[in-house]
């Protein structure tokens, strides 16, 4: 049985069309969403997919005794809060693999550095990639790429057998570093391709946005030893594309209210799912400033949800920077 931790629009997308294979188990730890849930059998915001029989929902953490294989669609925010509270239930050769894209605010760390710390020992990995939660309950074609350490080549095989079908293709990599952060970061700079969409600066304008941001995610990719090709591949390039355009992208939609003249505050505190961007930029920033990367779109999605800086001035503080060479 695989086991999706986490009641989120992705994790419920999975479980309603995707996983097909075998039964699944959709575990929450709000106890009186899971009974809704269990009674309505589908989410809100994914249209008419429904959550099939073979779905069992639980929010009792003795039900992950048995678990052998967990897919963490969790908050990266709340992630270590959680991790700490079930390391007792998971069993230790349960495989977890972090559906996760962020980056922990308080600590800079990746997902699978966070599970590493709080459930030692439990082979791990990381799935990213294009994946809009709304087409994929749908059942429209989808293509992730599974990414683990060395070592943990048995996890990526489970994938394979488990997971892997036609309208949700997965691809492997040994670039775990490199996947976690392109997924991270591209939320980043989907917030700025919303401000930009919102102030109405055109197509050219989203593009250079869009090239750029690429830039500064592969240059702190560099720092940390990534592969350039894993920017240029599925988690890269194709999760930054849908992310930055989707209508269904909650990051892109966060900087569009926020050009359209709302308070960011105001909004992260009213939205009923996650916006990661949010926090991930601040996370970003800081560990750029302690390798000595420069990532001035990070930057200014920082300084505008943060610390008050107005749209406009975010913006033009990108447009006034002095030229340099494209591949710096």
């Amino acid at each position: 049985m695989i086991t999706i931790l986490g009641t989120g629009t992705f994790g419920l997308a999975l479980a309603a069309t995707a996983l097909r294979h075998e039964p699944v188990l959709l575990w929450g730890r709000d106890s009186a969403k899971v009974a809704r849930l269990a009674t309505e059998r589908r989410h809100p915001e994914l249209g008419a997919a429904v959550l099939p029989d073979q779905v069992e929902l639980s929010s009792d953490p003795a039900r992950l005794c048995t678990c052998d294989l967990i897919l963490w669609a969790v908050p990266t925010q709340h992630t270590r809060s959680l991790a700490r509270q079930l390391a007792q239930a998971i069993p230790a050769t349960c495989a977890v693999v972090s559906l996760a894209k962020g980056i922990e605010e308080s600590t800079g760390k990746r997902v699978t550095e966070i599970l590493a710390a709080e459930l030692p020992g439990r082979p791990l990995a990381c799935l990213s990639g294009p994946s809009i939660a709304a087409e994929i309950a749908a059942g429209l074609p989808c293509a992730l790429v599974a990414a683990g350490a060395p070592g943990a080549e048995n996890v990526l095989r489970t994938l394979i057998t488990r997971v892997h079908q036609p309208r949700l293709r997965l691809y492997t990599s040994s670039d775990v570093v490199g996947v976690e952060l392109c997924g991270a970061l591209k939320n980043v700079v989907a917030i700025a391709a919303g401000a930009c969409d919102g102030l109405g600066m055109g197509d050219n304008a989203k593009a250079v946005l869009i090239a750029r941001g690429l830039a500064e995610m592969r240059r702190l990719g560099r720092a940390l030893g990534c592969q350039d090709a894993t920017f240029a591949g599925l988690a890269g390039i194709g999760d930054l594309m849908t992310t930055c355009y989707s209508t269904h992208g909650r990051n892109r939609a966060l900087g569009l209210r926020i050009a359209k003249g709302e308070s960011p505050a105001a909004i992260l505190a009213g939205l009923h799912t996650v916006a990661e961007g949010a926090w991930t930029s601040r996370a970003a920033v800081a560990l750029a400033a302690s390798l000595g990367v420069e990532m001035p779109i990070a930057s200014q999605v920082d300084s505008l949800l943060w610390h008050a800086t107005p749209v406009h001035t975010a913006i033009q503080t990108l447009l006034s920077r002095s030229p340099k060479d494209e591949n710096a």
